[in-house]
């Protein structure tokens, strides 16, 4: 009867280890399924170009748009390029703002998709304002650009770093908490000028 009892409680032991052991199981899998989900969600498209590198990696885009743009105190001219690379959900993006007389990158937004500490993917945003570059010690901004304004194409560079200023909490990587946009270069970017609107208005 003893022996009995003493295998009824070993058995009992091994069944509570083995369902301890499928649950730990169960919970690492829908954890590795979570990452693997948000991994897909960052999935790059087809027909994408390269346009630079972020942390040392390719970051490519679908489309592309510019603008210039006078001020009409100031006259001074304002080159604005973005760049978007659409995603299987949602889209990332690049742009930025050159002053064109004085030839240097003004400003510069990016969006990113990152994923946060719980396994979901947020838009992460950069914003850095060259007249507020002093704020931030570990921040950088230098670029340049050139307009055909004939065929109206720009070229350009540019070189960033900056800091998230918003979702620091949330972002799962601490990589993600500073970007270094490295190699940025285009060229043939189709853009408008509003002087030429404002030439067809005085007509």
């Amino acid at each position: 009867m003893k022996n009995l009892s003493i295998i009824l409680v070993v058995f009992i032991l091994f069944s509570c280890g083995e369902a301890n052991k499928k649950e730990h199981n169960s919970v690492s899998t829908s954890e590795n399924k979570t990452l693997e989900t948000a991994k897909t969600e960052i999935k790059k498209t087809n027909n994408n170009k390269v346009l630079c590198k972020i942390n040392g990696k390719d970051w490519e885009y679908t489309t592309s748009d510019g603008m210039v743009s006078r001020n009409s105190s100031t006259q001074v001219r304002t080159a604005t390029i973005g760049f978007k690379k659409q995603l299987e959900k949602g889209y990332e993006s690049i742009q930025l703002e050159y002053d064109v007389d004085k030839n240097v990158l003004n400003n510069v937004w990016v969006q990113l998709k990152r994923p946060t500490k719980d396994g979901k993917i947020i838009t992460a945003f950069y914003t850095q304002y060259g007249d507020k570059i002093d704020q931030d010690p570990k921040a950088s901004l230098s670029g340049t650009v050139s307009l055909n304004e004939d065929s109206r194409k720009a070229s350009g560079t540019a070189e960033i770093t900056i800091s998230n200023d918003y979702e620091q909490d949330q972002l799962a990587n601490s990589e993600d908490l500073l970007i270094t946009v490295t190699d940025l270069n285009f060229s043939g970017i189709n853009y408008s000028d509003t002087d030429d609107l404002k030439k067809l208005i005085k007509k």
